[in-house]
């Protein structure tokens, strides 16, 4: 007797189960439109002056702290379904890491469009590239007797925190009104 109210239970159950409404999965909102942001460092202009190492020299390029506040695609742009912006910047980056100044390239590796209005996207370049910050750069001396391969190996190497200036890229590019900044030049 038991094993057959077992199975009405068993029975029941499923009936219960098969007589519940479905449940439509839960679909998350459209996120409002945004852009992915990348930059790339570029060759600096032509003219720019560039550091000569002898032997007992190496420069330690200085690494940007992340996460770095990216640019964001000017919103006021959007509705003008613009050809894609390149925007330069460069970056002057003192002995701390801290960026001291910036500027927008405008030399002919980096010349903008000329029949698209930039400021916006030079701005939102400037605002992000403002708020970088990096382990700083070094340049290591080694005594003029080094025979290695590796000045900042070497004993008696004097380190020196170094100011530098870097070149950035910025891609701004939107399809379907959707904005995207993209990462161009080197990797």
């Amino acid at each position: 007797m038991i094993r057959g109210a077992g199975v009405l239970v068993c029975i029941a159950g499923l009936a219960g189960c098969s007589s519940a409404p479905s449940i439509a999965p839960v679909q998350p909102p459209d996120p409002p439109p945004q852009g992915a942001v990348g930059a790339s460092l570029i060759e600096p202009a032509a003219d720019t002056p560039r550091m000569d190492l002898q032997r007992n020299r190496r420069f330690i390029h200085p690494n940007l702290d992340i996460p770095a506040a990216m640019p964001v695609y000017p919103a006021d742009q959007l509705p003008l379904r613009l050809a894609p912006v390149v925007v330069c910047i460069d970056a002057a980056i003192d002995a701390t890491g801290a960026v001291s100044a910036a500027a927008p390239r405008t030399d002919a590796d980096c010349a903008p469009p000329a029949d698209i209005e930039i400021p916006a996207f030079i701005d939102a370049a400037l605002a992000a590239i403002g708020q970088w910050t990096y382990a700083p750069a070094f340049l290591c001396v080694a005594p003029a007797t080094f025979e290695g391969t590796d000045a900042c190996q070497a004993d008696d190497v004097i380190e020196t925190p170094t100011a530098v200036r870097l070149s950035y890229a910025f891609r701004f590019s939107q399809q379907a009104g959707t904005p995207e900044v993209e990462r161009i030049g080197a990797p």
